[in-house]
C-alpha cells in the first residue's frame, strides 16, 4: 500500500508539473509510428493503423530498400506529420533488417523523442493482433497508458540460450548472458522515452555498429556468409532485457504489472458484441425419475 501511495503522488506530482507520469515528455502524449520497410506492400496503414490511431502521431518509413512510396495527401493528413528516411543495408555485408531502422532511430532521435515509439515491421499482422493494439493506442490516447516497454506480438519464444545468443549479449551489455531469453518474438514493441534514456546514447551506437557496417565482415556467430546479420537476429532476444525485462518474462495475461486491459492475450477481436443469440435463462428439461424402493433393492441383492 505504501508503494502505491508512493507511486500516486509521484504521479500528481508529474501532472502538476505538466509532464506525463513516468516520462520526461511535457504536455500531451505524441507517438511516433517507425516501419521498417522494404518493398512489402503497405495497404495495412490505411486499412488497419489510421482507423484505430490515437492523436499525434506521426509515421516514420525507414526505407531499407531505396523506395520512396507514393502517399496520398489524404493519407498524410491522418497524421502529424509522413517522413521517408533511406535506411540502406551495407553493400555486400549482411542485411541489418528491422534492427537498422529502429537503431538508427534510437541514435538519431535519442534527444528528440517522441512520448511513445512504436517500433513496427512492415508485415506486422503476420505477428501482432490489431485489436490488441487498438486497445494500446485507445489508452494512449485517453493518457492511461503508462507502461515503459510492451512487446506487442502474439507468439512467445521458448526461453532459450545459444552461444551465438551468448556472443551477442556479451558484446552488447559487457556481461555474460547467465540465463536463457524467452521473450515475445519478432520485434515489436511499444517504448515510453524515459525507458529508452534509460541507456545512454553511446549504448546505442555500440548496436548499431553491429549491424550497419561498421564491423566489415566480422560475425560474432559464424564465419560463412550469412544474408541476414546474426547479431540482428540474436538482438530479437534481448530487446527486453535492453529496457529492464527479466530474461524471461511472463505471458502478458500473467503479468501483474499490465494494466487488465494489456492482459488479454489477443486483443477484443473475440469479445462478443451481439448477445441475441444467447439465451441467458435456459429452460432446462428436468428428468422425471421412477420412484425407486431402496429397501426392496437391497433386500433383493
Amino acid at each position: 500500500l505504501e508503494v502505491m501511495n508512493r507511486a500516486v503522488q509521484d504521479a500528481s506530482s508529474q501532472l502538476n508539473m505538466g509532464m506525463l507520469p513516468g516520462s520526461s515528455s511535457r504536455g500531451l502524449a505524441t507517438v511516433d509510428i517507425l516501419v521498417s520497410h522494404c518493398r512489402e506492400p503497405l495497404e495495412w496503414i490505411e486499412s488497419a493503423l489510421v482507423p484505430i490511431l490515437p492523436p499525434r502521431a506521426a509515421l516514420l518509413l525507414y526505407e531499407k530498400c531505396g523506395e520512396r512510396p507514393v502517399l496520398s495527401a489524404n493519407f498524410q493528413s491522418r497524421f502529424t506529420s509522413v517522413s521517408v528516411l533511406p535506411c540502406d543495408d551495407p553493400a555486400g555485408l549482411p542485411r541489418g533488417d528491422e534492427c537498422l531502422a529502429y537503431l538508427a532511430h534510437l541514435v538519431n532521435r535519442y534527444d528528440s523523442l517522441a512520448t511513445f515509439t512504436v517500433f513496427m515491421q512492415a508485415d506486422p499482422a503476420d505477428h501482432l493482433h490489431f485489436a490488441y493494439l487498438r486497445i494500446v493506442f485507445a489508452m494512449i490516447a485517453r493518457g492511461t497508458f503508462l507502461v515503459p516497454f510492451l512487446a506487442l506480438n502474439g507468439a512467445k519464444h521458448v526461453a532459450s540460450a545459444t552461444p551465438c545468443m551468448a556472443a551477442v549479449y556479451e558484446a552488447v551489455f559487457g556481461e555474460q548472458l547467465t540465463a536463457p531469453l524467452g521473450p515475445y518474438c519478432c520485434a515489436q514493441h511499444v517504448l515510453r522515452d524515459d525507458s529508452i534514456r534509460q541507456r545512454p546514447l553511446s549504448f546505442y551506437k555500440n548496436m548499431l555498429s553491429m549491424v550497419d557496417g561498421s564491423m566489415g565482415g566480422r560475425d560474432l556467430c559464424t564465419s560463412q556468409r550469412v544474408e541476414r546479420s546474426t547479431h540482428c537476429y540474436g538482438f530479437e532476444f534481448m530487446w527486453h532485457r535492453i529496457f529492464g525485462e527479466d530474461f524471461d518474462p511472463p505471458l502478458r495475461q500473467d503479468d501483474v504489472r499490465l494494466p487488465l486491459p494489456l492482459r488479454l492475450k489477443f486483443g477484443n477481436e473475440f469479445a462478443k458484441t451481439r448477445w441475441h443469440d444467447v439465451v441467458l435463462a435456459p429452460n432446462t428439461p428436468q428428468k422425471v425419475a421412477g420412484k425407486v424402493d431402496y429397501d426392496t433393492t437391497r433386500t433383493s441383492s
